[in-house]
């Protein structure tokens, strides 16, 4: 098997990963709007359970943005050998084989939280803020 075959193997499973959670989670969304059981209806507040609704709905859509900013953002690094320009930047360090694991890895952490920070942000500051659900101060999550 050559490396340009196994890329594309890897850039399948991604892409294919990706649609099959994005179908599952469609699924899902599909009962969003299904009004509250019998079975629970002398338990459970109907205008909590509409809420919750809401919220799982704002969470899905949101989600569907994250997730695609994300295998974007991974196919991209794929495709432009982002792997490889982070790879020769922590061999640039070290020779040593843990030492630029954890240099590698380290980079590809903090890029990926650097990236992720203003997705969270809007999570946490507007969708949990519109909930009710937010407890976090602007200090705190930073």
């Amino acid at each position: 098997m050559t490396a340009t075959t196994l890329f594309y193997i890897i850039i399948a499973i991604i892409i294919i990963n990706f649609i099959v959670e994005k179908v599952l989670d469609a699924l899902n969304a599909k009962h969003f709007n299904d009004k509250l059981p019998k079975q629970i209806a002398d338990v459970y507040d109907d205008t909590e359970y509409k809420k919750s609704q809401n919220y799982k709905a704002t969470n899905y859509k949101f989600g569907l943005l994250t997730s695609t900013f994300s295998l974007l953002l991974t196919l991209g690094f794929l495709i432009f050998d982002g792997f490889e320009f982070v790879d020769n930047i922590a061999r640039g360090y070290c020779d040593n084989p843990m030492i630029v694991a954890l240099i590698f890895f380290g980079i590809i952490m903090i890029g990926s939280d650097i990236l992720t920070t203003p997705f969270s942000y809007y999570s946490t500051f507007v969708i949990e803020e519109k909930f009710g659900f937010n407890k976090t101060t602007v200090k705190t999550f930073f």
